[in-house]
């Protein structure tokens, strides 16, 4: 407000998120104060709702000399009340008003800072505060922080914290007191299914934040997507004194569904280029093995993170039969909640997830070793999604491989055309061999 009339239909004070009160000083405005003369005295109104502030709420003086506007000293000076302190910034030496304006209220003085460094300043340390002092976010609040930081260059290390804490919940809750890696022979079972459901509950922020946001960016931010799964694989970095095998491989349950998450969201989002990292990197080795390093397509493979029987035991199909394919089954199941706002589509989201294994398939038979080369058994492997008489999934993929395939031209197979025929031969062949024996 600017005039003294509408003082009467301002929102309470207490009420509003910010009130400006316009005292003087406006040369387009022939009714506002602006000369020496004018600023000796205020309205009645005006002077009462003055003093009111001054009595009620702190006060942060910029860039005032205090030499000019004897109405608005008189009201600081008549002011007695210490419940808030009184901050004072000056971009030069005080006057004789000021300096006793200052002394008069015990004032900070704030040396040196023009408005906009003070106050831009002063913006970032209030939303630091905020930031440590605030609540553990829930899944949706996430997402929709992600949201409103994705497309915001200015927000981007916002968007980092926001997944790497994701990230640091997961691995906090993945030590051996929370997730044992230890069970004896009659409780096994349950304590593979606690964990797997655990490790599915610890990770389910991260893997929403996962879908929206790798299928609404253009690939600034995937560093970020990369490093949550950096982070997850170093879950297994170090092995425990002792351990059960099946519990200690299942450290690397979210580092796999993550994987899986970008990969599917990558394929929604028509940005398969993005598995050629994905699928590559990091590459990780058993500690101490001696082994050589692998991409994901080798060591999260399902089927080497996530025990076929222990699996068979806590997920089972209608009637209490077996899946043909656990891991494909239960991954693709527990990965449709996150996929929702991206993928509504049930169908459409399975295809997804089955191209997705059929990928990651081709690019694991792609080695010099045949002991690691091992597809990731999973539904696509059936006739329904693969396809017989030339129509279907393996069709589709053959047609697509050319020197413009996505994943060549981002460094799949080498960037070899011939590597990627090669592969899909390997698999094609393993399918005939293994795929309805698994």
């Amino acid at each position: 407000m600017s005039r003294p009339e509408q003082i009467v239909g301002i929102k309470p004070l207490a009420h509003s998120q910010v009130t400006v009160i316009k005292l003087h000083g406006d040369y387009a405005d022939l009714e506002q104060r602006n000369t020496v003369d004018e600023l000796e005295t205020y309205p009645d109104e005006l002077q009462q709702l003055l003093e009111r502030v001054l009595d009620e709420y702190g006060l942060i003086v910029c860039g005032w000399s205090a030499e000019w506007d004897e109405a608005l000293v008189r009201a600081v000076q008549s002011t007695r009340s210490r419940r808030y302190p009184m901050f004072w910034a000056q971009y030069g030496p005080f006057g004789d008003a000021a300096r006793a304006l200052t002394a008069q209220h015990d004032a900070v003085v704030i040396d040196g800072k023009s408005t906009d460094e003070l106050f831009t300043d002063l913006v970032g340390r209030i939303e630091a505060l905020d930031r440590l002092t605030a609540a553990p976010i829930t899944r949706d609040v996430a997402v929709v922080q992600l949201k409103r930081d994705l497309p915001d260059p200015l927000r981007r290390i916002e968007l980092f914290d926001l997944v790497d804490q994701a990230v640091t919940q997961i691995v906090d809750r993945s030590t051996p007191e929370h997730k044992p890696v230890l069970a004896a022979s009659t409780t096994w079972a349950d304590t593979f299914g606690s964990n797997v459901r655990g490790y599915r509950t610890d990770s389910d922020i991260l893997l929403h934040l996962l879908a929206n946001g790798v299928f609404h960016d253009d690939g600034t931010h995937d560093r970020v997507w990369r490093r949550a799964v950096e982070r997850l694989v170093r879950l297994r970095d170090t092995t425990p004194g002792t351990y059960n095998e099946y519990l200690e491989k299942l450290r690397h349950l979210p580092a796999l569904l993550s994987t899986w998450t970008i990969g599917v969201a990558a394929i929604l989002s028509r940005r398969e280029e993005l598995l050629a990292t994905a699928l590559y990197h990091p590459e990780w080795a058993v500690p101490n093995s001696g082994r050589r390093r692998q991409g994901p397509a080798w060591y999260l493979n399902p089927i080497r993170v996530v025990s076929t029987d222990g699996l068979h035991d806590m997920h089972r199909a209608e009637g209490g039969n077996r899946f043909l394919y656990p891991q494909s089954n239960w991954v693709k199941d527990t990965l449709r909640e996150p996929f929702r706002l991206v993928e509504p589509n049930d169908i459409a989201c399975r295809e997804a997830c089955a191209r997705f294994e059929f990928l990651a398939s081709m690019i694991a038979m792609d080695t010099e070793n045949d002991v690691y080369a091992y597809p990731w058994p999973g539904e696509f492997l059936l006739d329904s999604t693969w396809g017989y008489d030339n129509h279907g999934l393996a069709d589709v993929i053959e047609r697509e491989l050319t020197d413009t395939w996505p994943l060549l031209r981002a460094g799949a197979f080498g960037g070899e055309l011939l590597r990627a025929q090669k592969a899909l031969t390997a698999l094609t062949e393993w399918r005939r061999q293994y795929g309805r024996t698994w």
